[in-house]
């Protein structure tokens, strides 16, 4: 029995949900998980630390990580899950870390399923990915880059990209593309913060832009090819 598998165990609800992402992992081979006993001393509570690998139909690789410990009633994560995803370089040398910051969380209405459900949905979608990507526009925008624009950003967000500047000479060699994608999201999210509208009608548009961002980017790199 797995550390993760043993934790769930002490709820009924939280065990039979772990069964069948188990069913789910062991019944393909896009799909590993793993787990540990967490050693984090800023618990004062026994912890497990797990991580799934994945591969989406895109061919686009995944890994979700996350740390639960018991709570009253079920399990509690004690860090908020953790996606990321990577593909690889086109001559199979990665000169930077492959894995790129993905802000994608259990739906909210979710959140009150065990974590077996939520981590069973999450991984049936991201094998999904395409069509996945028709809903989160910051998963489309992650796909139709490649290794090339995905050693410069460090993460994707729901108000666009991260990127690799900590040093002013390091951002000079980021792309120009890249560089002026990211400024024009962060200008639109800094723009929108002073308006009226609702943080729902502000994601909305930059969801907007995102979307007509990645179509561009689609376009052009159709027309090189």
């Amino acid at each position: 029995m797995t550390p993760l598998e043993k934790i769930s165990s002490y709820f009924i609800h939280e065990k039979k949900a772990m069964e069948w992402l188990d069913s789910i992992c062991s019944g393909n081979d896009w799909v590993t998980i793993e787990s540990k006993n967490g050693e984090d001393k800023s618990y004062n509570c026994d912890h497990v630390q797990f991580e799934i690998r994945l591969q989406g139909e895109s061919k686009r690789r995944y890994r979700i990580w996350g740390m639960v410990a018991l709570g009253e009633e079920g399990l509690v994560k004690i860090q908020p899950l953790s996606v990321y995803g990577a593909v690889e370089s086109s001559n199979g040398i990665l000169e930077q870390d492959p894995w790129c910051s993905l802000c994608i969380s259990p739906d909210i209405k979710s959140s009150h399923l065990p974590l077996g459900d939520q981590l069973c949905s999450m991984v049936l979608a991201l094998h999904n990915d395409r069509v996945l990507a028709k809903s989160i526009p910051l998963l489309e925008m992650f796909l139709v880059h490649d290794y090339e624009e995905h050693q410069w950003i460090l993460g994707y967000y729901s108000t666009g990209l991260s990127l690799n500047d900590d040093e002013s000479e390091y951002y000079d060699s980021i792309p120009s593309e890249i560089r002026n994608l990211s400024h024009h999201l962060t200008c639109i999210e800094d723009e929108l913060q002073c308006s009226a509208f609702s943080h729902e009608e502000r994601q909305s548009l930059i969801d907007d832009e995102m979307r007509a961002a990645s179509e561009e980017i689609h376009k052009k790199k159709h027309i090189e090819e």
